[in-house]
């Protein structure tokens, strides 16, 4: 009888469970994968690299409309200039590594843009740029080249 307990003890001990990875999970797997280093890209372009934009970026003031065209007041603005001779798609602009603006349509040839400091929001919250409060340290510029690559500028100020 101990001899029959221990080819039982044996055979329980000597099989191990194994883990099988199903084709949906693999694919889920892959797919959060290509997703996450999409995410990091776009959230640091800076640090990731890339061909230069073809943009001039200046801090100035400025006298703007405010919202319902009530009154013009003095404002702080970034402004954003297209040195190229073909448009820019998929234009975004950070300041300060921390708010961001993106354009839904492109940035036309020898375009200038002008932004209030003040649209500009919290990748991770909903808050606004002050300038009364910070000052504009550095701005990067990305967008799409003709060659379809990601074009990256980045420009910083004292």
């Amino acid at each position: 009888m101990n001899d029959e307990n221990d080819t039982n003890e044996g055979a329980a001990t000597s099989v191990a469970p194994t883990l099988q990875l199903s084709r949906r999970g693999l694919i889920l797997s892959l797919g959060s994968m290509v997703l996450a280093g999409l995410g990091v890209y776009a959230l640091f372009p800076a640090s990731v690299g890339g061909p230069p934009l073809p943009v001039a970026v200046e801090l100035d003031e400025q006298p703007m409309v405010t919202t319902g065209n009530h009154s013009v007041v003095v404002t702080e603005i970034v402004r954003v200039k297209n040195l190229t001779g073909h448009e820019i798609p998929k234009l975004s602009i950070e300041i300060n590594g921390q708010y961001l603006l993106f354009r839904d349509s492109p940035l036309a040839a020898d375009e200038v843009l002008e932004l209030p400091q003040r649209v500009f929001t919290d990748k991770r919250s909903s808050q606004r740029f002050d300038p009364s409060r910070y000052q504009v340290e550095e701005v990067v510029v990305t967008g799409q080249l003709p060659s379809m690559a990601r074009g990256v500028s980045s420009f910083e100020f004292e």
